[in-house]
């Protein structure tokens, strides 16, 4: 069964038409990865599955039922989460903070149960501790080793993991990675696709769709790629399928510079 539906999906900016019927499906536990030249509509699309824009025709469908349209708040309680490439983490907290703000219990904890039910609350602030441990142990010692750590104090990778974590937290049905491994050498590259594989294990239902601009990421990593160029969908399939796509090579590959 399909959890994610997506046909013919359009935004025209203006004139401009940066994505343009655009179509792709995604069953649980897969993973998709989107790839493609500078301004080929990558993030644009993110955007639109995410509410944050809204498409000018197209569907999209999470298990079965119409979300486009629906503003962000709303789209992220059904179930699609997402990072963005520049980084959107609270600094201040430590990461044990930032992702507890992602658990539900922490979103829908109120005032009036803090000041008039605080055993309550404490348990509950308590078994809130234990799942941000419990999410930061998938990648290992990494964040665990760091837990009272400023988020502005750590090292860039560590960084780009707290808000995969943050994300978790919130137990989507679908996460959105956006250029996850930006900025990060070869080592770091390869270490954070390990730690994506080892979310896959752990979390087996999770669909996830990531951006990406590392072709070796990509092929490590997921079960199907789409190829994006001027807002369209030129190639989709397995890897070894784009792999060889002449348009693929064309557009994308055979680029030596660009997204």
């Amino acid at each position: 069964m399909e959890l994610l539906s997506v046909k013919d999906l359009t935004i025209n900016f203006g004139g401009v038409t940066a994505v343009s019927k655009v179509s792709f499906s995604l069953a649980a536990g897969e993973m998709l990865g989107i790839i493609g030249p500078n301004g080929s509509g990558k993030t644009t699309l993110f955007n639109l599955l995410s509410g944050i824009y809204q498409p000018s025709a197209g569907t999209i469908a999470l298990n079965g039922a119409p979300i486009q349209g629906l503003p962000a708040n709303k789209i992220f309680n059904l179930g699609i989460a997402r990072t963005f490439q520049n980084g959107r983490l609270f600094w201040n907290l430590n990461v044990v903070e930032n992702i507890i703000m992602g658990l539900e219990e922490t979103r829908t904890a109120s005032i009036f149960g803090a000041i008039f039910a605080p055993a309550k609350e404490k348990a509950l602030q308590t078994q809130a501790i234990t799942k941000a441990m419990d999410i930061m142990g998938i990648f290992g010692s990494l964040l665990l080793n760091q837990a009272d750590k400023i988020a502005k104090d750590l090292p860039y990778a560590d960084r780009r993991r707290l808000e995969i974590c943050r994300a978790i937290a919130s137990r989507p049905k679908v996460l959105l990675l956006d250029e996850p491994s930006a900025g990060m050498d070869s080592l770091e590259t390869e270490r954070l696709m390990n730690d994506l594989l080892k979310v896959k294990k752990s979390i087996p239902d999770l669909s996830i769709i990531v951006v990406e601009h590392d072709m070796g990421f990509i092929k490590g990593l997921v079960d199907k790629v789409m190829v994006l160029n001027y807002g369209e969908s030129i190639a989709y399939g397995t890897f070894a399928d784009i792999a060889g796509n002449e348009q693929v090579i064309n557009a994308y590959l055979g680029q030596e510079d660009g997204r």
